[in-house]
């Protein structure tokens, strides 16, 4: 397991903040800026970032085959950071210190997660966009999507929405609008878009541009997407950002779902993520709500595809509800039995519909940022950041003050 260290700011009795990284390569630049950064310097503490197993360079094996992948699970995550906390504290110096641990998103859910089954080590928790809920249909995550786009996007974009994607809809019904729709979006002829799976393949793809807008953007942000969209009708392709999974090969997009799981077993941190969802999460962004314009064109039965045929025909369905109830037992779902412990989400984040909204209790409170993305609170100021941004910052780091006893505290 690789960690991180740094203890700039440490004197003797300062307390211990560990940032959790997730599903990726752990970098330090959470140890050079932003929220724990702030606390470190201003109470005198001790840095430590950790890195997920099956991540980045702390992989136990070469090839992650499913048998290699026995082995990867957030309760096996979580005894690695309980063990490393464990061998830190064992150093004279830090006997007094108190522990805090900080994350986002999936790393958010272990920072909880770690102060509910080792409060022994550890004394409070920074639990930012945390999807703490596992749920196998979230359909709800499209539904985020449309508001934040019918509420900040310019007069009219949310119409060009649906009138976009209810003619891809249309073309897909006859072979003619099919090979129409191949012209006109330079898809690949040999790729059969009639198999269900490489059309579903497509609204997921068209629709992840407005999933990243709405996950990681603001308003303004928003407003010029739809201003940029209105404009030309052009859905942004995820492959014109040159990802690994939709490359564009051939000058053609290659829709072809059995080569997209192919080539994710070359991509080491989407073979582990998709693991984790598949056996414990789910997080499917589905289209099944009829309360948003991307069409009713991705079903749940794409990503049960997408896991029996990554990891074997055992990893069916009901392999998923299993571990989706196996992770709402272990952890308490949207009512973890946890204190000291902060809730944190944005309300544009489209994540935050599977986070704590409301207090567990007067110690384990939750706090929605409006106007706010994913995981922003973890970052530093910055001039463009809306007052309410700002303030959740203030108060975050008030309440982690108080429940530690260290540093000049006092209520925003």
């Amino acid at each position: 397991m690789r960690y991180f260290e740094r203890l700039d700011f440490w004197k003797a009795k300062g307390p211990i903040y560990l940032f959790i990284n997730g599903e990726g390569a752990a970098s330090e630049v959470f140890l050079q800026t932003g929220i724990l950064y702030e606390l470190a310097k201003e109470t005198k503490g001790a840095m430590y970032l950790s890195e997920h197993r099956y991540y980045g360079k702390s992989k136990p094996f070469d090839k992650l085959t499913t048998e290699n992948l026995t082995y990867l699970s957030s309760r096996q995550a979580l005894a690695d950071i309980a063990k490393l906390l464990e061998d830190i504290k064992m150093s004279p110096e830090y006997n007094e210190s108190k522990v805090v641990v900080v994350g986002g998103s999936y790393a958010g859910n272990l920072a909880a997660w770690l102060r509910l089954l080792y409060p022994e080590l550890v004394d409070a928790a920074i639990a930012s966009s945390a999807p703490v809920l596992a749920m196998k249909d979230f359909y709800e995550y499209l539904e985020n999507v449309a508001d934040d786009f019918e509420q900040h996007g310019t007069p009219g974009c949310y119409n060009r929405i649906t009138e976009v994607f209810n003619r891809y809809e249309k073309l897909f019904k006859t072979d003619e609008g099919i090979s129409q729709l191949k012209e006109e979006e330079e898809i690949c002829d040999s790729t059969d878009m009639s198999k269900s799976e490489n059309m579903q393949l497509f609204f997921l793809d068209k629709t992840s541009a407005f999933m990243y807008e709405a996950q990681y953007g603001d308003p303004k942000s928003i407003k010029n997407f739809c201003e940029d969209f209105v404009e030309t009708s052009h859905v942004k392709s995820s492959k014109d950002d040159d990802l690994d999974l939709w490359s564009k090969s051939n000058h053609c997009y290659n829709y072809e779902f059995d080569e997209m799981v192919e080539a994710m077993r070359d991509i080491d941190w989407a073979t582990s993520w998709t693991y984790q969802t598949c056996t414990e999460f789910g997080y499917f962004q589905t289209g099944s709500s009829n309360s948003q314009p991307f069409t009713k064109n991705i079903h749940a039965d794409l990503f049960y595809s997408l896991c029996t045929k990554s990891y074997g025909k055992e990893f069916d369905e009901k392999r998923v509800d299993e571990g989706i109830a196996r992770s709402n037992d272990m952890y308490g779902g949207l009512k973890p039995n946890v204190t000291n412990v902060v809730f944190v989400n944005g309300d544009l984040d489209p994540y935050h519909r599977l986070g704590v909204l409301e207090d567990v209790s007067y110690n384990a409170p939750a706090k929605i940022i409006p106007l706010s993305s994913h995981c922003r609170d973890l970052f530093s100021d910055r001039k463009k950041d809306p007052e309410e941004l700002k303030e959740a910052r203030k108060y975050i780091k008030y309440l982690i003050k108080k429940w530690i006893g260290a540093g000049e505290y006092k209520k925003p």
